[in-house]
């Protein structure tokens, strides 16, 4: 799985016309000419509120007139279409668990168990919250787009992860 290099991260705002903001790590692969202060940035982290771009996607950012900070705006795209406001496609669709705790153990333990079996099946896991009862959590999952749903949730439930979840997103009907 690709690792971004720590010396060249920045931070970045998503964003669809000011609304939905958040911000991601990125690498910065630098301007996109001399001249333009528009940079590529591949993104570290997967997003909540955006479910493309993702992990491993490349998209221009320019700094924001207001604070400097480098900036993307969907601008309103369905998404659909939103390809056209990614440079470089990382191949990745994003996937939404909410999990339990394994028996023994606790909500961390149990999501560092998940992350290290998403970094040996090339699954980006980012932690999004612990639910109030302490024993759940959400996460949101940056797949290859070479394992359908169905792969996925069979690896969930393999003896590699046997994590007790709930699929949010996507629906089996979509």
């Amino acid at each position: 799985m690709w690792v971004p290099e720590k010396s060249k991260l920045v931070k970045v705002r998503l964003h669809n016309h000011g609304e939905d903001v958040e911000t991601a790590w990125a690498e910065d692969l630098g301007p996109i000419d001399e001249t333009s202060p528009t940079r590529r940035v591949r993104l570290g982290n997967v997003p909540f509120l955006h479910a493309k771009p993702t992990y491993g996607d490349v998209i221009e950012v320019r700094p924001d007139d207001a604070d400097g900070m480098l900036d993307w705006d969907s601008q309103g795209i369905e998404f659909e279409h939103i390809g056209r406001r990614i440079h470089d496609d990382g191949g990745r669709w994003a996937m939404i668990i909410d999990y339990k705790a394994s028996s023994g153990s606790d909500l961390n333990a149990t999501f560092k168990a998940l992350d290290v079996a998403g970094e040996k099946a090339d699954i980006a896991v980012e932690g999004a919250f612990v639910k109030k009862d302490g024993v759940s959590g959400r996460a949101y999952l940056a797949v290859p787009r070479s394992q359908s749903v169905a792969d996925v949730l069979a690896w969930l439930r393999s003896s590699e992860v046997a994590l007790a979840f709930t699929l949010v997103h996507p629906r089996d009907d979509e």
